[in-house]
């Protein structure tokens, strides 16, 4: 059970129900993590522009994204963000192999090159709050500059939402159950 209440828009101030309603309006609705996060309306609301660029208004190619999702996710053992992020990352063309290596701390290893630079980038920021430079430059190469700027932003809206959700220990959706084994 949540820690926090799901805010309800009619018991926000007029103010803060705009701030729900723009939300709303760019997603289709406020998703119960979200209504969580809405105890506090302008919190929520900052925080969800800068998940909207990491969902939707980044430029990178959706593989390499849903790669950087789930590392995230299962570097701080987010199972809400783990779990809800299985179908987009399918849909990106992630094969259970890959996705049952990340859940298992098995990858970077068995993942083609590309992959596994991307997963690489992840498990060294994460872990150990640095990259190496082969890393970073294997990394570039295939993202460039932009690239990289633009999978750190993922990375740390990911890792901030997923360490959100645990800390208000925020319930999946009715009928969801985890996808993550801890």
């Amino acid at each position: 059970m949540s820690r926090v209440p799901f805010a309800k828009r009619e018991d926000l101030s007029p103010d803060d129900q705009k701030l729900w309603d723009e939300f709303g309006k760019s997603r289709g609705d406020v998703a119960r993590n979200y209504a969580a996060l809405f105890n506090n309306p302008r919190v929520a609301a900052r925080f969800g522009d800068l998940g909207s660029f990491a969902r939707y208004e980044n430029k990178l190619d959706p593989r390499v994204k849903a790669l950087g999702v789930l590392t995230s996710a299962r570097e701080v053992n987010g199972h809400y963000v783990w779990t809800v992020n299985q179908k987009p990352a399918r849909d990106a063309g992630l094969t259970d192999d890959i996705i049952s290596a990340i859940r298992e701390f098995r990858a970077p290893v068995g993942l083609e090159p590309g992959d596994a630079v991307v997963v690489q980038f992840f498990l060294e920021l994460l872990r150990q709050h640095r990259v190496s430079d082969a890393t970073f430059e294997a990394l570039r190469s295939r993202l460039g500059d932009a690239g990289i700027i633009e999978l750190m932003v993922v990375a740390g809206y990911y890792q901030a939402l997923a360490n959100c959700l645990q800390a208000l220990e925020v319930d999946l959706p009715e009928g969801v159950t985890s996808a993550l084994t801890y």
